[in-house]
């Protein structure tokens, strides 16, 4: 806990560098780290643990892991293993703020669908979500789906009464079923401009009726690669800095180096692809780089370009809004910031324990 505070007139500065304390990040998005998915049938407690402490050196001190669409038995394993990681280990199960299922319930369409297997997906189906809530220890907070499958609607309204927080993504959606889902209880829209089909009607589509729904807040990935600075300066104009959540999205093969790795390639850029394509299968970089990125397209350090990353996501998942206050959790990050604008993480605090930064 914060036991004390000591305030400064300012950013602290270290001769040309300016340097600042924040709340330490939050992570809503990520699906694996050093080849190890959340979703693998072969994942292990000890992967996890791993993975959720290496969080740590990105500036992360919560995160939801992200499993994707993959046959029930295979999800079922994810969801056992990480919550006996957090039986197993007071500080991954206080960095686990609760676990997002992005999928299965997703749009079957070329494009829409992403890499997630079309095999596996199937409508929404709530005794099937129960079952997974079961294995997870009830630490299914965030799920995300197509409002266009059937049985989606009465879906969004049983598991909005039961806590869970909808998301809507992967989806080909008309404007009438969108607004349904978001009558129904729907209130974020995932990785907003990614996720669907690369050729769309200029208007209407899609991430235009997710842009201009009011209700719904939104994940960006600002990582340079899914989302063109334009589009990502005119997504921030329509839904406003405080309905947006910056996420990482980072994918299993985050954390390896550049190179082929059997159906993907880890592209130099820190984006991962399906070997020889253009197509985006999420990201290898953390956090830090979307703040940086995206402030260089639409200016706003410290606040509200922060609140992305800590207020907002807990926010969105109903969590107490972390501060930097007495008794509160120190949870902290040290950034820097060069005279030309750049954002650099320096250290992490998390549970009062500093980690160095790790790329």
């Amino acid at each position: 806990m914060i036991e004390r505070i000591d305030p400064l007139d300012g950013l602290a500065e270290d001769g040309e560098n300016e340097r600042f304390i924040a709340p330490a990040f939050w992570d809503v998005q990520t699906n694996g780290r050093w080849g190890h998915s959340f979703s693998s049938p072969g994942l292990t407690v000890e992967q996890v643990v791993a993975i959720v402490r290496a969080q740590r050196g990105l500036g992360v001190a919560r995160l939801c892991p992200t499993l994707i669409t993959a046959p029930v038995e295979h999800t079922l394993h994810g969801l056992k293993t990480i919550a006996r990681a957090c039986e197993a280990e007071p500080d991954v199960d206080r960095m686990v703020v609760g676990v997002h299922l992005e999928g299965p319930f997703l749009s079957e369409l070329p494009g829409y669908r992403g890499t997630h297997p079309v095999e596996a997906m199937r409508d929404p189906d709530w005794s099937l979500f129960e079952r997974f809530q079961e294995a997870s220890g009830g630490r299914v907070v965030l799920t995300t789906l197509a409002p266009e499958r059937p049985g989606a609607a009465e879906f969004i309204r049983q598991a909005t009464a039961a806590g869970v927080v909808v998301a809507i993504g992967h989806t080909a959606t008309d404007r009438q079923t969108l607004r349904a889902a978001v009558e129904a209880g729907a209130t974020l829209s995932t990785h907003l401009g990614n996720g669907i089909a690369s050729e769309l009607p200029r208007h209407p589509n899609p991430i235009w009726f997710q842009a201009a729904e009011d209700r719904l807040n939104a994940s960006l990935i600002a990582d340079g690669h899914h989302l063109d600075p334009d589009v990502l300066r005119v997504l921030v104009r329509a839904k406003g800095w405080r309905r947006l959540i910056l996420v990482s999205d980072a994918g299993w093969l985050a954390g390896l180096p550049p190179g082929n790795y059997g159906a993907w390639d880890v592209d130099p850029g820190g984006k991962i692809v399906l070997a020889g394509t253009p197509y985006l299968a999420g990201s290898t970089q953390g956090l830090e780089a979307g703040l940086r990125f995206l402030n260089s397209v639409e200016p706003a350090f410290p606040r509200p370009l922060l609140d992305l990353v800590t207020l907002n996501p807990a926010r969105l998942l109903q969590r107490p809004e972390p501060r930097i206050a007495v008794g509160q959790p120190a949870d902290l990050v040290l950034m820097r910031r060069d005279p030309a604008g750049g954002l650099t993480l320096e250290r992490t605090c998390v549970g009062g324990e500093w980690f160095p930064r790790s790329d």
